[in-house]
């Protein structure tokens, strides 16, 4: 099993779109997926269970806060085909409440996710848009790997990113985790336009060979997927959208394997 977090300061560049579509990607490819919604937002909730988000019982802020529960008491089912660890913005409060000192607010996801080992092959985590906090601490602590989506068309895509991987690699230190980065993956972005250009031709500069290769292109399908609640996929199977994620999800399990099989 493989833990893979979707971390990102900013709002608005994809990643909580990124996180459901690759997951439903790797289900389709028979792969056992279990994604946890850390955003209180709950938007990756919203879209794989398709139920608003306060219909759930059990969400991850409960499973953080009461030592009693376990990742199976608080699994929901979805449509999808990929088993779901829901929030709402209700978890924010329950774990922030923790104490200080608990170690909940660090290894709480990490324990209970041990568990899980042969359960599923990959499970993706939907980073709240932070780089301080115990959801955030809880997330780097208990990954494997990160994937850092970016905007492909913002002049600001780069700004703050040195802060963020720092503040991860602090969070990484601390807590012993062995997360690391498995690479840059770039959204909402037409190479046609001169400022796509610009911003793909820096994002390259900046992480080299960690930019993934898939990219994800700005179309109308994947907004519209969102409206919807729906995965690309699932509305449009034969869209530039479901194409780019088929692509990044394939590139993604490719860099795992390779990383395996080097160590």
């Amino acid at each position: 099993m493989k833990i893979i977090s979707f971390a990102n300061y900013k709002g608005g560049v994809g990643k909580t779109t990124s996180v459901v579509n690759t997951a439903r990607v790797l289900a389709e490819k028979n792969k056992k997926v279990l994604v946890i919604d850390l955003d209180p937002q709950g938007n990756s909730t919203l879209t794989l269970s398709r139920s608003n988000p306060f219909e759930h019982e059990k969400t991850v802020g409960d499973l953080l806060s009461d030592k009693d529960l376990s990742i199976r008491d608080c699994l929901v089912e979805t449509p999808c085909g990929v088993d779901l660890i829901p929030t709402n913005l209700h978890s924010y409060p329950l774990v922030s409440s923790l104490p200080a000192n608990s170690a909940k607010r660090i290894y709480g996801l990490k324990n209970k996710l041990n568990d899980l080992q042969e359960d599923y092959d990959y499970v993706l985590v939907d980073c709240p848009p932070q780089i301080e906090g115990a959801l955030i601490t809880n997330a780097i602590a208990a990954s494997d790997y990160y994937v850092l989506p970016i905007e492909g068309e913002s002049v600001y895509a780069l700004q703050g990113v040195d802060h963020l991987i720092q503040a991860i690699d602090l969070i990484r230190e601390d807590s012993g985790s062995g997360i690391r980065l498995l690479g840059a993956l770039v959204t909402m972005v037409d190479t046609r336009t001169k400022a796509g250009q610009m911003v793909m031709e820096a994002i390259n500069r900046y992480f080299k060979d960690m930019v993934f290769k898939a990219v994800i292109r700005r179309n109308t399908t994947i907004n519209k997927a969102n409206l919807s609640n729906k995965c690309v996929c699932d509305l449009d199977p034969k869209s530039s959208g479901c194409a780019d994620y088929r692509a990044f999800a394939q590139e993604l399990v490719s860099r795992i394997d390779t990383e395996i099989k080097n160590k």
